[in-house]
């Protein structure tokens, strides 16, 4: 039987969607993955899988989609799929589309949390829904990573509750501690000059909606409570996110002298050995699904603080596993950080929470394996047809 895993960008097939393409591998489906060109895409060929390169824009511009539908009908049609699993939401909404007009049996959407969101405008909030909606009617199976999602879908009438499946999200906890990358977490240190006082690590796209300007401006304030403190920043914009945020970084770690203090690493491949030397992770977006970094830094053992919304909710216990704060509120942001780091034993018994935490909800090899059980289902129902 053969799947295609469709989404928009490298990053999210290799590094997000790369685990369900190999448990579904082994279990004896044949394999796709289509996105717009990047090495993600190169290196899922080198391992093996089916790839396909078609752009697909994550903006507002009905041409550029138009084209991608277009080219993906036309592959969909000549490849002959059985099911096509597409993701996030621009190459879902197309990617489910161009898989109705192919006349694939079978379609699947995982909602890595809703383009809609608390504090969106509501005439925005209402297109974005209807649009969800509409994709909806012709969609067999919806994945929900938060469960907040699930039951606002629910509310709006995007799908029937028998379509949602909540299935949340995992990591492999055995990539993850601080004393299996203990001696590389002491290389990164020296390297960035972070020994000393407490490390706070901040690890995602650097966008205003994952809160990095919050970290920045927050950073600043814990830096002056906190003697020693140091700060990373791991992630940079990716190409399609259109977003000036990295500049203004730039000018805020000048501006606020921040510059001997907060370390901006870009994109790196051993974020688990990094992690691992941090003493707290900080995720203050304003948007998310079920965060994948949250998760990381739990399974590492660290206390987190990070914004009360959905999916960091659904995540973190306030007061056990970490703390939360209202979103785009640098100062809230300062006082959580500073209350965590007053505390050894805090921080210890957060982290060790936090862990087995992951341990018993967000492990990545029981998230496929729901993953599979489902996509079976709906081959076997396709296949009687």
């Amino acid at each position: 039987m053969k799947i295609l895993q469709l989404c928009a960008v490298d990053f999210t097939a290799y590094h997000l969607l790369r685990p369900l393409g190999t448990g579904l591998r082994e279990a004896g489906y044949d394999v796709t993955f289509c996105c717009s060109p990047g090495e993600g895409l190169d290196l899922l060929r080198d391992e093996g899988f089916g790839a396909r390169a078609i752009r697909i824009s994550r903006n507002y511009n009905i041409a550029h989609h138009a084209r991608s539908t277009a080219e993906l009908i036309r592959f969909m049609r000549r490849e002959r799929f059985d099911i096509v699993h597409a993701h996030t939401p621009v190459a879902g909404l197309v990617g489910r589309g161009a898989a109705k007009a192919a006349g694939v049996p079978g379609i699947i959407y995982t909602a890595h949390g809703f383009y809609f969101h608390d504090g969106m405008n509501p005439a925005t909030h209402a297109f974005f829904a209807g649009l969800e909606r509409s994709a909806a009617a012709f969609t067999d199976v919806i994945f929900v990573q938060s469960e907040e999602d699930r039951e606002e879908a629910i509310k709006l009438g995007i799908a029937s509750a028998e379509k949602l499946v909540h299935i949340g999200n995992g990591v492999d906890p055995t990539r993850f501690g601080k004393e299996i990358h203990r001696r590389e977490a002491q290389r990164f240190k020296e390297i960035h000059g972070l020994g000393g006082g407490p490390v706070i690590g901040f690890v995602g796209r650097t966008v205003h909606e994952k809160g990095a300007i919050e970290f920045v401006r927050a950073a600043a304030m814990v830096r002056a409570a906190v003697p020693g403190a140091k700060f990373v920043m791991v992630g940079e914009p990716l190409r399609s996110d259109r977003d000036r945020c990295w500049d203004e970084i730039m000018r805020l770690r000048d501006e606020l002298g921040l510059v001997k203090d907060l370390a901006l690493t870009g994109y790196r491949k051993d974020v688990p050995s990094i992690l691992a030397s941090f003493d707290l992770f900080v995720l203050p977006s304003y948007r998310e699904g079920m965060p994948r970094a949250l998760l990381e830094a739990m399974a590492t053992g660290l206390p987190v603080v990070a914004t009360a919304i959905r999916g960091c909710r659904e995540e973190v216990v306030n007061g056990e596993t970490g703390i939360l704060v209202p979103p785009r509120n640098h100062r809230a942001l300062a006082a959580a950080m500073q209350k965590v780091l007053s505390s050894p034993d805090l921080m210890a018994r957060m982290g060790a929470e936090g862990r087995s935490r992951v341990l018993a909800r967000f492990d990545e090899r029981k998230i496929v394996a729901l993953q599979i059980e489902h996509i079976g289902r709906l081959a076997r129902k396709k296949l009687l047809k």
